[in-house]
């Protein structure tokens, strides 16, 4: 039955893109759920690098890529243009380059792991409230916990 309410959780976020955003951007902001993976509004780009040497910052967007400007090469690859600084966002890579975007996407992480950690840290995640249908969904998912706990 809890499978099926996260499924169904699940089966939401993915239709609804933007929700989950919000959501899981919450949950990062209470317990930095998505580590570096968060994206970042262009402009600290400034504060992050206040004081880092010039070559630095020229290093990691030299490195880095611009995540809504690709290619297929002939394997099937994608193939990025450079940083673009005229993007709204930007994140780190898994090197600590920079990859810059005009929309954020966290699909990669709706999945059980983060529907759970929601739940749990439910308070702290206003956007779930937001929408009736999810908030439905959530407290769905936390009757069933309740009571599992009783058996």
């Amino acid at each position: 039955m809890r499978e099926n309410t996260i499924a169904k959780i699940i089966a939401f976020f993915e239709g609804n893109n933007d929700i989950f955003n919000d959501c899981i951007i919450q949950l990062d902001d209470y317990n930095g759920y998505l580590n570096d993976d968060r994206y970042n509004d262009m402009e600290l780009l400034n504060e992050i690098y206040s004081g880092t040497e010039p070559l630095e910052i020229l290093r990691r967007a030299f490195f880095g890529h611009d995540e809504d400007n690709f290619h297929t090469d002939s394997h099937g690859g994608k193939e990025y243009a450079e940083f673009n600084p005229n993007r709204d966002y930007f994140k780190f890579n898994g090197y600590g380059n920079l990859v810059s975007t005009d929309y954020p996407d966290y699909s990669e992480y709706i999945d059980k792991y983060a529907i759970e950690e929601m739940s749990e840290k439910r308070r702290w995640i206003d956007a779930i409230d937001d929408n009736e249908e999810l908030t439905a969904l959530f407290d769905e998912l936390e009757n069933e916990s309740d009571e599992n706990d009783e058996v």
